[in-house]
């Protein structure tokens, strides 16, 4: 899977000499931004799903600035927000309004008859409820998936010291 994975990317080369990326291809050379270990790649999921989470449109690009400028793997951090898809769009969305709702509790709106009253009742009766919704998952989602990692990465290490050890004695 991981050969799979790594042979369809493009390649740091590829990334660095493309024309629209010139201009920063010499910051985009540090080796923190493509190097996969524990915290690159901890901070590359964190940054990824609260890009993912909090932005509805547009958010891998933002989790590839968030990884560029917290030096976090930027490959992550873009795959990362594939958390939202098109299945998973509607879910979450409509779990982000209940939560949001929840925290801000009645209808903070008075509705009236005009266009502006009507179009502020929405933004408080659906819009703002969804924002605080989606705010806390990002910041929840940031916090396990860094957390995750760092478990998973231990874990990991742990097992092959486990079968490395075994090995040295029988």
């Amino acid at each position: 899977m991981k050969r799979w994975l790594m042979g369809r990317l493009p390649t740091r080369e590829k990334l660095l000499s493309n024309r629209w990326l010139q201009p920063f291809a010499h910051r985009m050379a540090h080796p923190l931004l493509w190097h996969f270990n524990r915290r690159s790649i901890a901070r590359g999921v964190a940054l990824g799903l609260f890009a993912g989470f909090l932005i509805p449109l547009g958010q891998t690009p933002v989790a590839a600035m968030l990884a560029f400028s917290a030096r976090a793997n930027i490959i992550t951090a873009a795959a990362a927000t594939l958390v939202t898809n098109p299945l998973t769009f509607p879910p979450i969305y409509f779990a982000a309004y209940k939560l949001g709702h929840e925290v801000l509790g009645e209808r903070l709106s008075s509705h009236g008859d005009t266009l502006v009253r009507k179009l502020g009742a929405w933004a408080l009766d659906f819009a703002a409820p969804t924002a605080v919704g989606l705010l806390l998952f990002a910041i929840v989602a940031s916090i396990l998936g860094f957390g995750v990692v760092h478990l998973g990465w231990r874990w990991w290490v742990a097992r092959r010291w486990r079968h490395r050890m075994k090995a040295r004695q029988g």
